[in-house]
């Protein structure tokens, strides 16, 4: 579980990025479905798993993978931050699962994944 001061720093380092995005309908805050059960852990989980991409994002991807690994300690989580440049062609060829981007994929380089994998 997650205390305050991991929460805000992971909410003002998703705001930074720009990645988190904060919707308000006119009636107030969006509210998720009442019939949204909790998360369930489950057994046997391991492997392997790789980030490659933006630099800026380096810190809140680490700060998931530690939490992840709370749940699921057999899963061996790499990031690797060399630029929002190096996530979509590591996603294109399957050498990662994780793509963290600081700005928009390029045209051509949503053609590239969208040839690959539809």
């Amino acid at each position: 579980m997650m205390d305050r001061r991991q929460f805000m720093t992971a909410a003002a380092m998703g705001v930074a990025a720009g990645i988190v995005k904060v919707g308000f309908a006119q009636d107030g805050p969006t509210r998720l479905d009442a019939g949204l059960r909790p998360y369930q852990v489950v057994a046997g989980v391991s492997g392997n798993a790789s980030s490659i991409g933006s630099d800026t994002l380096n810190n809140l991807m680490t700060f998931w993978a530690e939490s992840f690994k709370k749940f699921y300690p057999n899963v061996n989580i790499q990031i690797e931050g060399k630029g929002s440049g190096t996530a979509p062609p590591a996603l294109t060829s399957g050498t990662a699962q994780f793509g963290p981007m600081s700005r928009a994929m390029k045209p051509t380089e949503e053609d590239a994944f969208e040839a690959k994998y539809g």
